[in-house]
C-alpha cells in the first residue's frame, strides 16, 4: 500500500448525496405543503444551500444556525408559508434516511478494510451522518469517524485533521504525514484543506466539476477505479 491512512469525505464522496437532498427535500416540502414539481426549486435550494454552506465552513456560522437559515430564504423565495424550524427538522430526518451509496463505494471500503487505517472525515450534520452510517451498514468499516458538528472545527481548518488522525492514532493507526491521504470531492473543504494539514490529497472529482486555479490536489480522479493504483491496491 502506497498509503496507511486514509481519510475519506461522506457526501458525494462515498454517499449519493444529491439523490439524498432531492428525496429528502421534496418529501419534507410536500409535507408541509408545497408539492410544486421538485425542479422547479432544486436549483433555488442548491444556491441557498451552498451559499450558507460556504459561511458555515468559513466559521462565520454554526451548524444549527445554518440548517434553519436555508429554509427561512428557501421559503421566501418560494413564497409559501411555513415553520423554517420544523420543516428544518423534516428534512434533517429525512436526510438521515436517505442512506444512497454511490455505486463502487463499498468495493472501494471492502478492499481497504483491515488493510489500511480508515477514517471518515465529514462537514455534515452529526444525526445525518450518524444515521447514514447505521443504515448503509458501511459505519464498521471505519476505525474513526470526525464530524465537524461533533468536534466544533470544520474543513477546510487543519485542525479537523489534526483530531481525525488522533482519533486513528487511539485506535494504533501510526498517521506518519507522508502516509496520510485526503479523498473528497470538495475542493475548498477537503483538498484545501488537506493542504493546510500538510497531507496529501485526492480531489474525487465524479461530476466533473471545473478545477479551480488556486487549489491543486495530489491526485486528481473521475472515479473510484482510478484510486487503487493511487492507494497501491
Amino acid at each position: 500500500m502506497n498509503y496507511d491512512i486514509v481519510l475519506l469525505d461522506a457526501d458525494d464522496t462515498l454517499f449519493d448525496f444529491r439523490r439524498a437532498e432531492s428525496v429528502a427535500l421534496e418529501e419534507s416540502l410536500a409535507a408541509f405543503g408545497y408539492t410544486a414539481p421538485l425542479d422547479e426549486y432544486l436549483g433555488a435550494f442548491h444556491r441557498i444551500n451552498a451559499e450558507v454552506w460556504r459561511a458555515y465552513e468559513a466559521g462565520t456560522s454554526t451548524s444549527q444556525e445554518i440548517r434553519v437559515k436555508r429554509f427561512v430564504l428557501l421559503l421566501s423565495e418560494l413564497g409559501h408559508h411555513a415553520d423554517p424550524h420544523a420543516l428544518s427538522a423534516m428534512y434533517v430526518t429525512r436526510l438521515g434516511q436517505a442512506a444512497f451509496l454511490l455505486p463502487g463505494a463499498r468495493d472501494l471500503l471492502d478492499a481497504l478494510h483491515g488493510v489500511v487505517t480508515l477514517g471518515l472525515v465529514t462537514n455534515g450534520i452529526s444525526e445525518v451522518q450518524r444515521s447514514r452510517l447505521a443504515l448503509s451498514g458501511v459505519g464498521d468499516f471505519f476505525d474513526s469517524v470526525t464530524i465537524s458538528d461533533e468536534v466544533g472545527v470544520q474543513k477546510p481548518d487543519p485542525e479537523i485533521f489534526r483530531i481525525a488522525l488522533e482519533s486513528l492514532r487511539a485506535t494504533g493507526g501510526t498517521p506518519a504525514g507522508d502516509r496520510v491521504i485526503m479523498i473528497g470531492d470538495g475542493l475548498h473543504s477537503d483538498i484545501r484543506g488537506a493542504a493546510a494539514a500538510g497531507i496529501d490529497s485526492c480531489w474525487f472529482n465524479l461530476r466533473g466539476a471545473p478545477p479551480d486555479p488556486e487549489i491543486s490536489a495530489t491526485y486528481t480522479v473521475a472515479g473510484y477505479d482510478e484510486l487503487y493504483p493511487i492507494l497501491g491496491t
